[in-house]
């Protein structure tokens, strides 16, 4: 994560954030470190990943199996986090 200083002196924001993610293995850039489920797969779509707001979130964890991320949901991502976004099961 790369942190960016304000340079508005007395300024009540906070440093800007970088990110940087993999959504089916494409590289996508975050500038929060805590988004939700839903934020990051529309900044995966804005950055051209081929995928929909509806598909299903999975974060990857080597060592730690996986877990689906619901779109309200908040995930602490740091630079390299792998994420899996499929569509959704159509069981009807």
């Amino acid at each position: 994560m790369t942190q960016v200083s304000n340079p508005v002196e007395g300024a009540d924001h906070k440093p800007a954030v970088k990110v940087v993610v993999e959504v089916n293995n494409d590289k996508v850039t975050l500038h929060e470190d805590r988004p939700t489920g839903a934020e990051i797969k529309a900044a995966a779509i804005a950055q051209g990943v081929p995928i929909q707001p509806t598909f299903q979130l999975i974060l990857k964890k080597p060592g730690h199996g996986s877990r689906v991320i619901g779109d309200n949901e908040e995930v602490h991502v740091r630079d390299g986090d792998k994420f899996r976004a499929i569509p959704p099961d159509d069981n009807s």
